[in-house]
């Protein structure tokens, strides 16, 4: 198990599955984020200081701030929204499917108009060509995914700078309960949002086949 760390923690280990959401840079006001990240901070200090049920309360915590963080990703006003563009998703998309079976074992994505959801296998192969990288196996992952798709999406919007934020937040999935709702949240997120009133027809949306029973 790898342990990293920037603004957000993030317990990573090879072979794992995981949920993943990434977002366009700008696509949140820089004030809103910081409120936000003040009340997850102030939540976690009052937890740390009541021992009790701890870990059940901190992840009570993390579902109460993700969820509090999708519906501003959801309902922004502000900010780009590039994926709603049909040339930037197929972007996305290809970038996305080009990793199957090399780096991850695609289970599920959602591409909306701000961010995009993902749910995978990480491949232990993966791990084991890259041994001596530094950077753990998501974030690596993550990184290369990112870096190509926004070089791409920047010279089809005839633009330069950021495209991405820099931050992703990744989820450690520990059971297959949590892996179904991982994934029935990933794919319902246009439904949600009320842009469709079944999820399949998100044409930006993906469920491996194995799955679709299930949903």
């Amino acid at each position: 198990m790898e342990y990293y760390k920037r603004k957000l923690p993030h317990w990573q280990i090879s072979g794992a599955e995981y949920f993943v959401t990434f977002r366009l840079a700008g696509s949140l006001p820089v004030q809103v984020v910081k409120d936000l990240q003040q009340m997850r901070k102030r939540h976690h200090q009052a937890i740390s200081e009541n021992p009790d049920n701890k870990k059940e309360l901190q992840k009570k915590l993390e579902s109460k701030f993700f969820k509090k963080y999708e519906d501003l990703l959801d309902n922004s006003s502000t900010g780009p929204r590039w994926l709603q563009k049909p040339e930037i998703a197929e972007i996305i998309k290809e970038s996305i499917h080009f990793r199957d079976k090399r780096k991850y074992d695609l289970y599920a994505y959602c591409i909306m108009s701000n961010h995009v959801h993902i749910v995978f296998r990480h491949l232990q192969k993966d791990h084991e060509e890259n041994i001596e990288h530094t950077l753990p196996p998501v974030t690596r992952i993550l990184k290369n995914l990112k870096s190509y798709s926004a070089l791409q999406a920047n010279k089809a919007l005839d633009r330069n700078g950021a495209f991405w934020h820099s931050e992703s937040y990744d989820h450690l999935i520990r059971n297959n309960s949590e892996l179904e709702n991982m994934i029935r949240y990933t794919i319902y997120n246009p439904v949600k949002a009320k842009l469709v009133k079944r999820w399949q027809d998100w044409e930006h949306t993906y469920c491996k086949a194995e799955f679709l029973g299930d949903f």
